[in-house]
């Protein structure tokens, strides 16, 4: 018999997660999976009817064989990943699909707590009540707007204010 390279499971999961995820997407917006993973896993470009908004938000997505019988599922991330991740200027969306559960949960980024900077990883409990399977897009969009909005007016003002001392100079 002939060996053939052979397709981990990691991988089928993996496939799994992303799908699962863009079947939950609104029609209209798109994702997008970076060349190079350093904790983005993907794009998501949002968009009002077939408007582009400019608008991104960041998914870090993690997958699993196992379910948490809890309330929470966890999930392991390391710190360097997380410190990452806090430096984009776009909303990141932390999504964990559980395979037995057939769901993924979500929580933002800026609602987990900062880790322990002499660690290596940490834990993040993401709620169950957070099914991505029923996750009110247009609260995430208007969200990601106003954070927009204000990154945006902040940058501006800063432009303006290099603009007003090179015209005093």
């Amino acid at each position: 018999m002939t060996k053939l390279p052979q397709r981990p499971r990691n991988h089928n999961i993996e496939e799994l997660s992303e799908r699962f995820f863009n079947s939950c997407l609104p029609e209209n917006w798109y994702s997008n999976k970076p060349d190079n993973d350093y904790g983005v896993d993907l794009i998501v470009d949002l968009f009002e009817g077939t408007d582009a908004t400019g608008l991104e938000l960041l998914i870090q997505l993690k997958s699993s064989e196992n379910s948490n019988d809890s309330d929470q599922e966890s999930q392991t991330l390391r710190v360097a990943t997380y410190n990452y991740l806090c430096k984009k200027l776009q909303i990141v969306l932390l999504v964990k699909y559980v395979v037995p559960d057939n769901e993924a949960y979500w929580i933002l980024l800026k609602n987990i707590p900062s880790p322990n900077q002499d660690n290596e990883t940490f834990t993040v409990h993401i709620s169950k009540e957070n099914r991505l399977s029923e996750i009110n897009w247009d609260e995430i969009k208007e969200y990601v707007q106003e954070v927009t909005d204000r990154k945006l007016a902040t940058q501006n003002a800063h432009i303006q204010e290099m603009r007003n001392y090179a015209t005093q100079q």
